[in-house]
């Protein structure tokens, strides 16, 4: 009898779930926390940087420049649906644009996530130089 073979799973799709996953945990407790305290939620997004430069430095740390901008590219595009969609549903305290920019409906939406993917392909580059300068310096260091 003859075993079937298990599919390799990548690294980079269990580290981009936790990501997604961050990413919702941190909209929703933001959100209530925003919106039970009265302070502008967008002081959350410091958190959102730290896990997208976070995330491109633990794939790229083990894969190549398009899987790294591709994993952070799909959190980008999560972040600026859900991430948004969880707040405003919520009734997150906003003090800046994003519920102005919603308002103006599909437009205001496509602004948002071209806006949110240009920003996380920015933050993704970030991480991945970070990992690729660590991996040289412990490479040198050897040799």
């Amino acid at each position: 009898m003859e075993i079937p073979v298990q599919p390799i799973e990548k690294s980079y799709k269990k580290n981009l779930e936790q990501a997604i996953f961050a990413v919702t945990l941190l909209a929703i407790v933001g959100s209530l926390l925003s919106r039970w305290f009265n302070f502008d939620y967008g002081w959350f997004s410091i958190i959102s940087i730290i896990i997208y430069i976070g995330l491109a430095y633990l794939i790229g740390a083990k894969e190549n420049l398009k899987t790294t901008l591709w994993s952070i590219i799909k959190l980008g595009l999560y972040d600026s649906i859900i991430g948004l969609l969880l707040p405003l549903w919520l009734e997150a305290h906003f003090d800046g644009f994003e519920k102005k920019i919603y308002e103006y409906g599909i437009v205001g939406w496509l602004f948002i996530i071209i806006l949110q993917i240009s920003f996380s392909i920015l933050l993704g580059l970030i991480g991945y130089v970070l990992a690729i300068r660590k991996k040289n310096n412990k490479s040198s260091s050897v040799t």
